[in-house]
C-alpha cells in the first residue's frame, strides 16, 4: 500500500516540468536601449547613489535582535535568545561576525537579489561555521532536462580556479522574490533603476573631469592674419603654455610674440545644472529600496522634509517599508534553510525582536494603549491583550473586563425608564462598585503571584544551597587545622567560637552573598512591579511606571532585616551547628556537613522552605509596596484593604474585621512593614466616590 502511495506520488510530482538549465544564457537588454547598463554600473560598490541608502540599511537592521521563538500549546510565544542558530549567527566563523554577515549579505541582497550563506558542518552533520559569498561567484543549478529545479550550486572562487561543486542543504540562499527569467534566483531590488544609477555615475564623471581638466585654463590660441603654423609649432607653443602659465604659475603675464588671438574656451557650470536629474535618481532608487532619500541624506529627500515630512515618520516608513520586510524575508529563509539543521523545529520560527528599535518605540506605546482600551472597553479578552503584549497567558486570562453599571438592551427595544434611586441606595451601590473594582485589581495581581512565586523561589533554593557549599569550602581548612574545635570547647571556647565563626564568615565574604541575593530580590521586586502597572492601567490608572517609583520599588527588595538578614541568619545557624555537632560527637567532616546544611535552612527546616517562605512573604510584599507607590504616582491618596478571603475559621478575625476598609497611603505603608511571613493582606486604589460626591 505505501509503495503504491509514493509510486502515485512519484508519478504526481513527475508531471512537473522546471526552466532548463542552459547555462547563463543572453544578456537581457532594458527596453529602448541597446546600452548594457548593468554592464556599464557594474558590482554597484562605486556608486553612492546606490551604497548609500544600501549601507543604512545594513546599518539599521542589526537593531532588530535575531531570534528563535517557539509557540506553545497555550499559544504564548517563548523567546530562545539562546537557540544554537542564533549563537552561530553571532559568532558565523573564526574571521568575521555577525555585523559584517549581515551587511555583506544586505548589499548583496539588495543589488543583485540574491544573497548566499556557505554553510560548514562537523564530522556530526551539524553547522558548525556560515561563510558569505559573493553574488557573482556563485549560482544554482538545475538539470538540463527540467526534471529538478534545483541539483546543486556552483561555486567559482576566483579566475583560475577549478568551480566547486555545493549541495543545495549546505547553502542559505536568500532570494528577494522570484526573477520570472530565472525562477531559482530572486528579482534585483534595483534591476529596474539601473539606468538611474548610470546617469548619477556620468554625472559625477562629468562633473570631475570638468574640474580636472579646468586646472589648466581651457584656451584657443590662433594665429592672425591667417598665419599657417607647422605640427612642431602648435605642440611647442601647447608645451610651453602648460608649463608657463600651469600650476603654481597661473596667473602670470602672457606675451606674444606674434599677432596672436586668444580666447577663453568653457562655460559657467550653473549652465549645466543637473540637480534636478540627480534628484530623480536618487528618489527611484531609494523608492526601489524602500527607503526615504531624506533618511539617507539625499537633497531630494531633505528637500521633502522642508514641506511637512517630519524625520521622525520618514524613520518610521523607511523601517516599516523597506528594513521590516528585509527581516521578514531574511528571517523566513533561515526558518527554512538553517533552523532544520539543528533538531526539531515544530512550533519554531526564525524572527526578529524590534522592541529594542527605538525608531518604532512610539508605535510600540501607541498599540500598547490601542490594547489597553480595547480590554477596558470590553472589546477584547484580557488574554489577547497579553498576547499582543508577549506576556504569559493561561485560562484566567480568557476574561472580559466590562464595567457594572451598562445595561444590556436588544437591538430596536425601547430604553427602560429607570426610577430614581434614593441617595442611601446610591451610596450603597457606588460602594458595591469600589468593592468590585478593588476586587478585580487584586484578581489580576493574584493570577500572577504564583508563577511570580514558583520563579523568585526556584533563584532563592539555588541562592540558599549555593550558600552552604561556599560555607563549606570557607570552613574546611579552619576546621581541619585544629580538629579540636569540633570535639571539646577550651575554657575561653565562647570567645573562641566567636573568633572562628568571623574568620569562617570573612573567608566566606559574606557582604559579597549579602550584594548578590539583595540584587536578586531587588530583581524580582521590580518585575512585580511591572504587573502591578499592568493592572494599574486595565483597572483605570493610565500612564507608565515613572522612574522614581520604580526605583522607590526596587529600593524595598532585601532591605527587611527581620526576615531576609543574611550575615545574621549564617552567623547564628553557624552557632547552632557547632553546638549541636560537638553535643552529637561528630567530627570535622560531620561537622562541616552540618554547618552548610544550617546555612542552607536558615532559620527554617530546609532550604526548599526557606525559600518558598520567603518568596511567599517577599512576593506578597512587592506587590502591595507597587501598589501604594504605583497609586500614589497616579494620584491615589486612599486604599482597600483586601485580607479574609480565606473565610471564617481559616482566616484571623482581625484580618476578616479590616477587610474592606480604607486606609491612607501612609497607613498602608505601615500596614505592609507589619504583615507577619505568609501572611495574606493586599491593598487596591480606592475608586469609590468620596464624601464631597456623595
Amino acid at each position: 500500500m505505501l509503495k503504491a502511495l509514493k509510486a502515485a506520488f512519484d508519478a504526481t510530482l513527475s508531471l512537473m516540468r522546471h526552466v532548463p538549465d542552459t547555462g547563463a544564457g543572453p544578456i537581457r537588454l532594458m527596453r529602448r536601449t541597446r546600452i548594457d547598463y548593468r554592464k556599464e554600473v557594474g558590482d554597484g560598490l562605486d556608486a553612492s547613489v546606490f551604497t548609500a541608502p544600501v549601507q543604512w540599511i545594513a546599518r539599521a537592521l542589526p537593531e532588530a535582535r535575531l531570534t528563535v521563538k517557539r509557540t506553545r500549546r497555550d499559544g504564548v510565544e517563548e523567546d530562545l535568545a539562546d537557540h544554537d542558530l542564533v549563537k552561530l549567527v553571532a559568532n558565523p566563523n573564526p574571521f568575521y561576525g555577525d555585523m559584517a554577515l549581515w551587511m555583506a549579505t544586505i548589499f548583496s541582497f539588495c543589488f543583485d537579489g540574491n544573497a548566499y550563506w556557505v554553510k560548514l558542518r562537523n564530522r556530526a552533520g551539524r553547522p558548525v561555521q556560515l561563510w558569505y559569498v559573493p553574488h557573482w561567484m556563485i549560482e544554482p543549478l538545475g538539470s538540463r532536462d527540467g526534471l529538478s529545479f534545483l541539483t546543486h550550486y556552483k561555486y567559482t572562487p576566483g579566475s583560475g580556479l577549478e568551480p566547486i561543486i555545493i549541495a543545495p542543504d549546505d547553502v542559505v540562499h536568500f532570494r528577494h522574490g522570484i526573477n520570472p527569467s530565472n525562477p531559482r534566483k530572486g528579482l534585483s531590488p534595483i534591476g529596474g533603476v539601473l539606468r538611474e544609477i548610470f546617469m548619477d555615475l556620468e554625472a559625477s564623471n562629468f562633473v570631475a573631469a570638468l574640474l580636472r581638466n579646468m586646472g589648466v585654463p581651457g584656451v584657443v590660441i590662433a594665429p592672425k592674419a591667417g598665419a599657417l603654423p607647422t605640427a612642431e609649432d602648435v605642440e611647442a607653443t601647447k608645451v610651453w603654455f602648460k608649463q608657463s602659465f600651469g600650476g603654481d604659475k597661473r596667473g602670470d603675464p602672457l606675451v606674444m610674440g606674434a599677432p596672436t588671438d586668444v580666447h577663453q574656451f568653457g562655460f559657467n557650470p550653473q549652465q549645466m545644472n543637473m540637480d534636478g536629474a540627480r534628484d530623480v535618481a536618487e528618489e527611484r532608487i531609494c523608492a526601489a529600496l524602500g527607503v526615504p532619500a531624506a533618511v539617507v541624506g539625499f537633497g531630494a529627500g531633505l528637500q521633502q522634509t522642508k514641506v511637512g515630512a517630519t524625520m521622525e515618520s520618514l524613520l518610521k516608513l523607511a523601517w516599516h517599508n523597506g528594513v521590516l520586510p528585509y527581516c521578514r524575508m531574511l528571517a523566513d529563509e533561515l526558518s527554512r534553510s538553517l533552523l532544520p539543521d539543528f533538531g526539531n523545529t515544530v512550533g519554531l520560527r526564525v524572527t526578529h525582536d524590534t522592541s529594542e528599535v527605538i525608531a518604532l518605540a512610539d508605535h510600540e506605546d501607541r498599540e500598547t494603549e490601542r490594547w489597553a482600551k480595547r480590554v477596558n472597553s470590553g472589546a477584547a479578552l484580557v488574554s489577547e491583550a497579553r498576547e499582543a503584549w508577549g506576556l504569559p497567558v493561561d485560562d484566567t486570562h480568557r476574561i472580559y473586563l466590562r464595567p457594572m453599571a451598562v445595561l444590556e438592551v436588544p437591538a430596536g427595544a425601547p430604553p427602560r425608564a429607570l426610577a430614581p434611586p434614593k441617595a442611601q441606595g446610591e451610596k450603597a451601590r457606588a460602594s458595591a462598585q469600589a468593592m468590585e473594582r478593588a476586587s478585580a485589581y487584586a484578581r489580576i495581581i493574584a493570577r500572577a503571584e504564583k508563577g511570580q512565586i514558583a520563579k523568585v523561589e526556584g533563584l532563592l533554593k539555588a541562592f540558599f544551597v549555593g550558600l552552604g557549599e561556599a560555607v563549606r569550602e570557607a570552613a574546611q581548612p579552619f576546621l581541619d587545622a585544629d580538629p579540636t574545635i569540633a570535639k571539646a570547647r577550651p575554657a575561653d571556647g565562647e570567645k573562641a567560637d566567636e573568633l572562628l565563626i568571623e574568620q569562617i564568615l570573612e573567608a566566606l565574604g559574606i557582604p559579597a552573598h549579602e550584594t548578590t541575593f539583595r540584587r536578586l530580590l531587588e530583581r524580582h521586586f521590580l518585575e512585580v512591579a511591572r504587573t502591578i502597572a499592568e493592572a494599574g492601567e486595565l483597572a483605570g490608572l493610565s500612564g507608565r511606571l515613572p522612574d522614581p517609583v520604580a526605583r522607590a520599588i526596587v529600593a524595598a527588595g532585601g532591605r527587611r532585616a527581620g526576615l531576609i538578614d543574611i550575615s545574621d541568619q549564617t552567623r547564628r545557624a553557624l552557632y547552632e551547628a557547632l553546638a549541636e555537632g560537638r553535643a552529637a560527637g561528630e567530627g570535622v567532616t560531620q561537622l562541616v556537613a552540618r554547618i552548610a546544611g544550617e546555612v542552607e535552612a536558615g532559620p527554617w527546616g530546609s532550604a526548599e522552605t526557606r525559600a518558598r517562605t520567603i518568596a511567599r512573604t517577599e512576593t506578597k510584599y512587592a506587590q502591595n509596596i507597587s501598589t501604594i507607590e504605583r497609586g500614589r504616582a497616579a494620584g491615589v491618596e486612599q486604599f482597600m484593604v483586601i485580607d479574609g478571603r480565606l473565610g471564617p475559621g481559616r482566616s484571623l478575625p482581625s484580618h476578616m474585621a479590616r477587610n474592606g476598609s480604607i486606609v491612607s497611603a501612609t497607613e498602608a505603608r505601615e500596614m505592609a512593614d507589619a504583615e507577619h511571613p505568609n501572611g495574606t493582606l493586599s491593598f487596591a486604589p480606592h475608586f469609590g466616590l468620596d464624601d464631597e460626591e456623595d
